[in-house]
């Protein structure tokens, strides 16, 4: 569902960053902007979306190829200070 703001709701949002804490009837509510959504969730511009889901698609192809290595390993090879049991 989708509503239209206001040009006064949509000025008092602009004015507060963005974000803006309303007080309903039944509960408060807030109302952003979509590129303060975007930012809340770190998932910045269309481009910067598309440019991670590009990435998380190789490395799910480059798993089911089989290019893997193990994680310790890797852990090694990094010099991790943090110590793995089991």
């Amino acid at each position: 569902m989708s509503q239209n703001l206001t040009t006064e709701m949509e000025h008092a949002v602009e004015q507060h960053q963005g974000v803006l804490r309303v007080q309903g009837e039944r509960s408060s509510y807030v109302v952003m902007t979509d590129s303060a959504y975007r930012e809340m969730l770190g998932i910045g511009s269309d481009a910067e979306l598309q440019e991670s889901l590009q990435v998380i698609a190789e490395g799910l192809a480059d798993v089911e190829a089989g290019r893997t290595r193990p994680f310790r390993e890797v852990l090694a090879e990094l010099g991790s200070p943090h110590e793995l049991h089991g």
